[in-house]
């Protein structure tokens, strides 16, 4: 059996777990910059407001409404997703963290369903009793079947637990589910299966396994055969990804050079951090930066760059030097900048890494220097100590202007109780 644990509006919840008096009152989370909607609250989704939905389209309506409104406060959700997963971690040790606010577990078959469906309970209490956040669980014989039972204990049972475990509650659950609400369908496929018949999961789960192949592939397949009962996705550890890429768009137009460069340095310092926790190399550096063409439209082109360098590397002070050398080469006076980013490329474990007779061997005090900037960072705060590069002032950051303080994560930010 797959159990799947979903935190409830996420970012709204961290938002309201220190500030209660946004209980019951409609609250959206913006994008990086202030940009789009990425999180709601009930309240804010029967407004009519729309995941994805730029601020602008909707600020009126915002303001009409009394809608409170949040800039992404990433250091406060991250620490607070770890304190859950924590938690999950301790409760089953077979786990697959899908993202920030969801995880499956996984249990074997000789696990009675009703001890299941009480542990699951216990965890809800315990999870909202220890960090504050409520959770929505589903349980299903497959990880497909888990997420429309974690939608229905979502939405439809006060519970906040639903179990899929025999064939007439799956049936009679999927025929009153819409079959874009399917996970890995969504609407894009919907008017290719709706001309084919095909509106709702049951008739999903009921088609022909061969016509669906051909409509919609391998992919596809599996997924019928995931509403049939039939595991096709098992647990799967999250893997070293094969690049890593850190880019921000700028709060202000920008043009001068300094700024560029400190951005650059910010974005590689992050990334490098994140290529040392993989324990992996880089063999290449991708440097782009993206301008206006039409101020009035917003349209933007952009230019970039690619250092590969000798041997592979995690050296932050080699890569930043590398990315402002490329970032030289593509700046011009007279451009208007947006956004700027890196990308880490040819990423390779860190022993699997081969020396070269023909270039210089790493410097063992600086792969250490990283190393040791890492566990600073890591224990009084990330950007406790930092290189001179990135500057201090950040004119150049994306809009923040409606972030709440990280209550958990900065020793300035916690809570004051008088």
């Amino acid at each position: 059996m797959f159990v799947l644990i979903d935190c409830n509006n996420f970012f709204v919840s961290c938002e309201r777990l220190f500030n209660p008096k946004l209980e019951g009152k409609p609250v959206v989370v913006l994008s990086s910059n202030d940009g789009c909607v990425v999180a709601r609250s009930q309240e804010a989704k029967d407004l009519g407001i729309k995941m994805g939905e730029p601020y602008f389209m909707i600020q009126a309506l915002c303001e009409r409404c009394r809608v409170e409104v949040f800039s992404s406060n990433f250091s406060l959700y991250g620490n607070l997703s770890r304190r859950v997963m924590s938690i999950l971690h301790d409760f089953c040790g077979d786990i697959e963290i899908y993202s920030i606010d969801e995880a499956f577990l996984s249990f074997p078959d000789s696990e009675p369903l009703d001890a299941l469906m009480a542990s699951s309970h216990h965890l809800r209490q315990k999870i909202r009793q220890w960090t504050g956040i409520p959770i929505s669980i589903g349980i299903a014989p497959t990880k497909t079947l888990a997420k429309v039972a974690n939608r229905r204990a979502k939405k439809e049972l006060k519970t906040g637990v639903c179990e899929l475990s025999t064939l007439n509650t799956q049936t009679e659950v999927l025929s009153r589910l819409p079959v874009e609400e399917v996970w890995g369908i969504g609407s894009r496929t919907k008017n290719a299966l709706h001309t084919i018949g095909i509106r709702t999961a049951k008739d999903f789960r009921d088609a022909d396994s061969l016509m669906i192949r051909s409509k919609l592939g391998v992919v596809g397949e599996r997924i019928l055969w995931e509403l049939r009962g039939k595991n096709c996705l098992a647990l799967s550890e999250t893997a070293p990804k094969q690049s890593i890429t850190r880019s921000r768009s700028f709060g202000q137009i920008v043009t001068a050079l300094a700024d560029l460069e400190e951005a650059i340095a910010n974005h590689v310092f992050s990334a490098a951090r994140k290529l040392r926790e993989q324990n992996e190399y880089a063999n290449a550096l991708y440097v782009f930066v993206e301008f206006l063409t039409d101020k009035t439209k917003g349209l933007r082109e952009s230019h970039s760059c690619t250092v590969t360098f000798s041997q592979p590397t995690s050296d932050t002070g080699r890569m930043i030097a590398a990315a402002k050398n490329a970032l030289a080469s593509l700046f011009q006076k007279d451009l208007s900048y947006k956004k700027c980013g890196v990308i880490l490329l040819n990423l390779v474990p860190e022993y699997h890494v081969n020396g070269d007779l023909f270039a210089p061997r790493p410097d063992p005090k600086r792969i250490q220097l990283g190393k040791t900037l890492d566990a600073i960072n890591k224990q009084y705060g990330k950007e406790t100590v930092t290189y001179a590069a990135m500057g201090t002032e950040h004119t150049w950051e994306c809009r923040s202007n409606r972030r709440s303080l990280c209550f958990t994560s900065a020793w300035d930010e916690l809570p004051i109780v008088s």
